[in-house]
């Protein structure tokens, strides 16, 4: 099964697991294909993150592959701005999806890199349908997109391409047929690497071949384990926000599920506490993913923590924290994808470009658009680990998830765009699954809502109800009405897996956004031929 926010995308998974690929070619190959047919959110000019529990024998390994971006070694932390860097060609830091995909499909993936970007390589030369969703961004963005390349692709006599309307990416597919004649090593070491250079220098960039030459291969990182009523998980550690949903579900483990009667005013407040009070911890105590597992200091995700917070949730006691570090601004784009095949391998990647088209700059001959993550820094405190230094990576809110029942199996994987929202996106769909009993197509579809460590609180119309607003404006809450199915609440991907081998896979898109899920109509096998 294949869920990702394109069709097109899960179409390219779905072949490749219909050619006998298992599910991290799948992954690989929609992943390379949402930055063809979703430009918006991913790219070869980005970042990637993946979570995977692979079988290669008896005993499954779940692991996480921090794919951050780094920041160019030219910065001077004594020279920063004043404001961070957030458009055009010098907010971009080292693109890192070409060698994190590349890696993991080389170390986990069995089939080659030509039959995983074929399908990127056709949406790119023969052109994808632009969704309704893709022409407000670009009118919502087209005062900011200035390059001849992003107008003559995008654009049609200075106006945003409708939707129904074919945008062709002819120097894209020829960037993807270099890296599949050469490798994807060639996007750092070779002529791509060159052109990325060239174009640096011809336009003020700061990525220089020192930075391209010091490849950004993705760090293996110790995924972040816990519980919630029973169901073990593993999500993404620090520079993820994994931490941040862990101890959203540890305190809410600590409520009453009978509390928790899905759409009722008590429902959205006590969601509503427990969500501002992590996303407040998270900033208190921003860890540096290179020293966490020397640091004695997991209190966001041990139980005491949960005790003491949902304690004061219950009895609605207000507390004032004292901030003592300022975040980069939360207002980022991402996709994710989810993954998983017949022999137990699960894949989830979420990637990004940072802000919406990111940089809002392409690279020019080759197709893609810079990310913009030099806005994802803190420019202020050097005592943050995120402050902006030379090799730093970007401050992160990912946290692609797998649950397990209760015998150990994988339950089911899931993920979401939507900066510091996809930790309160994830955690409401699996509150209503685990607690309400809801079948997964109707949690993720069901009216969602965030509320961030302001105070402020955006909720679906479809919720916006007076008694509602009512009582989380008591609770000191101010609250915003989005749309019925708000494209700034996120996009999840999801995919249950079969309580038994050769059982039914659910796949499941978010309505918020322009995806499928499916899976192969058939698969080829080189010792059965086909199997249906």
């Amino acid at each position: 099964m294949v869920s990702t926010a394109s069709q097109v995308a899960t179409e390219a998974g779905v072949r490749i697991l219909e050619k006998g690929g298992n599910a991290v070619d799948a992954a690989v190959a929609a992943a390379f294909c949402l930055g063809v047919t979703e430009p918006q959110a991913s790219g070869l000019g980005g970042q990637s993150m993946v979570l995977l529990h692979h079988c290669p024998g008896e005993k499954p390994v779940t692991l996480a592959l921090d794919g951050s971006s780094r920041a160019p070694f030219v910065i001077n932390p004594e020279l920063l701005p004043a404001k961070p860097l957030n458009q055009g060609i010098r907010a971009t830091t080292v693109p890192s999806t070409p060698a994190t995909l590349g890696y993991l499909l080389e170390t986990y993936g069995t089939l080659t890199l030509d039959k995983i970007l074929q399908p990127s390589i056709l949406a790119a030369r023969e052109g994808f349908r632009i969704t309704a969703l893709q022409h407000r961004l670009l009118s919502r963005e087209k005062e900011k997109f200035t390059d001849e390349l992003v107008q003559s692709i995008f654009f049609k006599n200075g106006r945003p391409l409708n939707a129904g309307d074919i945008a062709y990416q002819p120097q894209l597919a020829g960037c993807l047929e270099r890296i599949v004649e050469k490798g994807w090593r060639d996007f750092y070491l070779g002529d791509i690497g060159e052109q990325i250079i060239e174009d640096m220098q011809k336009r003020g960039g700061l990525i220089t071949k020192i930075d391209l030459s010091q490849i950004p291969l993705p760090v293996q990182r110790k995924v972040l384990n816990s519980s919630y009523r029973g169901y073990a998980l593993a999500t993404f550690p620090p520079p993820g926000a994994g931490r941040t949903m862990v101890q959203i579900l540890k305190t809410l483990d600590q409520i009453e599920p009978e509390k928790l009667v899905p759409d009722s005013p008590l429902y959205y407040l006590l969601l509503a506490m427990t969500f501002r009070t992590a996303l407040m911890d998270r900033e208190r105590f921003p860890i540096d993913p290179v020293l966490y597992p020397q640091l004695n200091d997991k209190g966001m995700i041990d139980k005491e923590t949960a005790l003491r917070v949902a304690s004061r949730i219950k009895n609605l006691v207000s507390y004032l924290v004292g901030e003592q570090f300022t975040p980069p601004p939360a207002s980022g784009e991402t996709t994710h994808l989810s993954a998983a095949d017949a022999y137990g391998n699960i894949v989830g990647i979420t990637q990004s470009i940072e802000h919406v088209f990111g940089a809002k700059t392409m690279a020019e001959k080759l197709g893609f658009f810079y990310n913009n993550y030099m806005s994802a820094y803190n420019y202020t405190n050097m005592l943050h680990p995120n402050y902006l230094l030379p090799g730093g990576r970007p401050w992160s809110s990912v946290a692609p998830t797998l649950l397990f029942r209760e015998n150990g199996q994988p339950f089911m994987i899931l993920g979401s765009p939507g900066s510091e929202r996809i930790s309160t996106i994830l955690a409401q769909v699996i509150c209503r699954v685990i607690d309400c009993g809801q079948e997964l197509a109707y949690a993720i579809e069901a009216p969602r809502f965030h509320a961030g460590r302001t105070g402020k609180v955006a909720i679906e119309k479809r919720s916006y109800r007076p008694e509602v607003v009512e009582l989380l404006d008591r609770a000191g809450f101010t609250v915003r009405s989005r749309g019925d199915y708000s494209f700034y609440l996120g996009s999840v991907q999801a995919v249950e897996l079969p309580k038994q081998p050769g059982g039914v896979f659910i796949g499941i898109s978010d309505p918020r956004r322009d995806g499928i899920a499916r899976g192969p109509r058939s698969i080829k096998t080189e010792c059965q031929g086909e199997v249906r």
